[in-house]
Order: C-alpha cells, then structure tokens, then sequence
C-alpha cells in the first residue's frame, strides 16, 4: 500500500463522505442531463472542448488547460509520457521537489508555480533549494511521506557530482517511495555534455516504473530566451514557461479547492555557494 496515504491525517486531507456523495450526485445529474439534452438534439457546448454549458467537464473527455505562454514565446510544450495526470487521480495535492531551477518558482521567490496551477484547481507544495543534489529529492520525500500527494513533480539532476550510479540510485530511491502516486520527472537543461549522462539515467530509471512519466523539459530549456547568461538558471520568461510546461502536464485538478501550500525545505543559504561542481 503508498505509504503516502498510509499515515495521512484523514480528518484534514481525506475528502469527506458528504463531498465524495455530493460529487457522485453531481455527476449522475450531470449525466442525466447531458442524456436529455442528446435525445433533444440541443447539446450547446462553450469555447473549451469537452465543457457542456451549465453541466461543466464532461467524464472521460481527454483535453488539456488552456496553456497561455509569455508573449514572444512559440514553442509547442512537450506532455510526459502517457498524457497529462489530471485525469488519472482523484485529489488535487501536488508536491514538487527540485532544486534551484524549481524554487525560483516558488512563493518566497516568483510565485510562479502557484499562480500558474491555481486556476486549474491545484494544493501545491513547492519544496525546493538552491544547490541540491539528487539525493535532496530522497531526503523530501522521506520526511513528507505522511502528507497525502496526489501527483508528485521531480527536477532533480541540475547539480551533478559525476557519479552514474549514484544519482541512478537516488531517483530509485525517489520512484520506490512515491509508488501509487503519479510522479513526473522532468529532464534538465543540457547545458553541459554532463547533463545528457543525467537524462539518459533519469529515462532509464523511470522506464521501470509504471507510475513514473518523464517529462521532456530538456527541449523546452533549449529554446533562446529560456535561461539566463549562465545558461542554467531560468529567465523571467523561462519561470513561466517552467511553470506553464507543468500546468499542461498536470490539467485541471479533479475538484477545484486549490491553495498554495507553506514548503518545509526552504533553506537558500546555497544560493550562495560557489563551487565547479555546485550550481546555486
């Protein structure tokens, strides 16, 4: 059994049986309705695909969030592999570990990442520090591990000792805690030949996993504009367009109580380290 919902605080983070009936009761007369409309040859549809006017998302339709990216910007945002996870989970709690690519996102910083998964109805949990290592990502999980997630997003690998093997056991170690919950793992920006010995162990890894999707941001890190001189760290634009990238990986939560979430891990002291093999 996920140890994720094993020791979860029912009270406060499991959805209550009044919501889960009313939500059962909605559908059935949602349902109802878009059977009668059908026979009446009156189905009305809105601008989003798969939304019926007055009845709202359609059960089973497959559509994506609307995505609007900052102006300039064309690039067509890759999807993990299998499709977005919205649809295949019953909550809206996502965590998101990473290092400081994904805190620059965060609230303390630009927000990005909440304001951007807000709208699609999203808890988001942004646990993230400058200048961690793989086995950072080991270290979240394992103290969060009582939380109830839903959906959890990885970048990791940024920070590479050169070690294969073990940053390839690190993220086994990551996929193990996090099996029953759909987990993303994003590639990283190939700013280095390095990098590509990390994308390639994160893909072999996660290909042993059936809850695990990557998700191809190493294309998407590539495009100018993205990163900063430094070719590592996210630009204005890029913290949207990581922020974005995520949203359409995501969709729209299955209910709409969305919240920004307080982090445990927010120690940035490493934004200040400086080291050949360190990235802040």
């Amino acid at each position: 059994m996920n140890r994720f919902h094993d020791r979860a605080d029912a009270s406060s983070r499991t959805p209550s049986v009044d919501r889960v009936t009313g939500v059962v009761a909605r559908l059935a007369a949602s349902l109802a309705l878009l059977a009668s409309l059908t026979t009446c040859g009156e189905v009305t549809t809105t601008s989003e695909s798969g939304v019926l006017e007055g009845v709202g998302r359609l059960p089973g339709y497959d559509f994506w969030a609307p995505v609007t990216l900052p102006d300039g910007v064309e690039l067509q945002l890759p999807l993990p592999e299998g499709g977005p996870v919205g649809g295949r989970v019953t909550g809206n709690r996502v965590l998101l570990v990473g290092d400081s690519i994904l805190a620059s996102t965060a609230r303390r910083y630009g927000n990005e990442m909440c304001e951007t998964l807000d709208p699609l109805g999203w808890q988001v949990a942004v646990e993230a520090e400058p200048g961690r290592f793989a086995e950072f990502g080991t270290r979240v999980l394992r103290a969060r591990i009582d939380a109830v997630w839903d959906v959890v997003v990885i970048y990791l690998g940024t920070n590479y000792e050169g070690n294969e093997a073990s940053v390839r056991r690190e993220f086994e170690r990551m996929f193990d805690i996090t099996k029953g919950v759909e987990t993303v793992v994003l590639t990283t920006g190939v700013f280095r030949d390095a990098q590509k010995t990390v994308n390639t162990t994160i893909r072999s890894v996660a290909n042993r996993y059936d809850h695990v999707h990557v998700l191809d941001w190493a294309s998407v890190a590539k495009v100018k504009g993205i990163t900063g001189k430094d070719k590592i760290h996210l630009s204005d634009m890029g913290r949207s367009v990581l922020a974005q990238t995520i949203a359409r990986a995501l969709d729209y939560a299955p209910y709409r109580e969305p919240s920004c979430l307080d982090p445990k891990f927010r120690d940035d002291t490493g934004i200040r380290a400086q080291s050949s093999t360190t990235i802040p």
